[in-house]
């Protein structure tokens, strides 16, 4: 399983881009209305966007290493 999750995170062509941003976006949106969702707070319009936008930043570079076996380029 893990090396299946490496080889995707590996893999260079237009869809797996395509797989990887839309996954990325997912999650980020999801970790944005988490707290939401639990009844925590409620973060303003600009606050959510943000939060999407920083987790996105963060899983890229991150999702491209584990890509490359842990080089970071």
């Amino acid at each position: 399983m893990m090396e299946k999750f490496i080889a995707w995170c590996a893999a260079d062509s237009t869809a797996a881009r395509l797989e990887r941003t839309i996954v990325q976006g997912v999650i980020a949106a999801f970790i944005a209305a988490f707290p939401q969702i639990m009844d925590v707070f409620t973060l303003p319009e600009w606050g959510t966007a943000l939060v999407v936008a920083v987790v996105m930043a963060i899983l890229s570079p991150i999702m491209k290493a584990i890509g490359n076996k842990g080089v970071v380029e």
